[in-house]
């Protein structure tokens, strides 16, 4: 399993690869991991529209396959698209960065929990 991730909170996860940039750089890094043969655990996009206005993404990868599906690799660019429609023009309120550092922490321990990954540590 490999944490892609750009959350502060996560930072030191096991298996994280932190990524210093914004929700779009995350998941531009996700696609190369993708289409070098890693598989997606968790879509790469909330499934809120409210919360892609948040600065943090954390994405879970399963392990190298050696070549992703065309599927995967699909939903991964097609991700990005609409980040970049979804966010255009968008204003960033900093002051709910730490709210949405919270909210995505707790997001991606549910999905772990989901994949039977991980007990309840936060």
């Amino acid at each position: 399993m490999l944490v892609v991730t750009n959350n502060p909170l996560l930072c030191s996860e096991p298996n994280a690869l932190f990524v210093d940039g914004s929700f779009r750089d995350v998941l531009v890094k996700v696609r190369d991991l993708v289409y070098s043969g890693y598989e997606l655990v968790t879509h790469p996009l909330f499934a809120s529209l409210g919360m892609m206005f948040s600065p943090y993404r954390t994405v879970v990868l399963g392990e190298s396959c050696g070549r992703a599906s065309d599927y995967e690799m699909e939903l991964v660019e097609n991700a990005i698209v609409t980040y970049d429609q979804a966010t255009e023009g968008r204003v960033r309120f900093a002051e709910y960065d730490e709210d949405y550092a919270w909210m995505d922490r707790s997001l991606y321990q549910s999905a772990l929990e989901d994949q039977g990954l991980v007990l309840n540590r936060y």
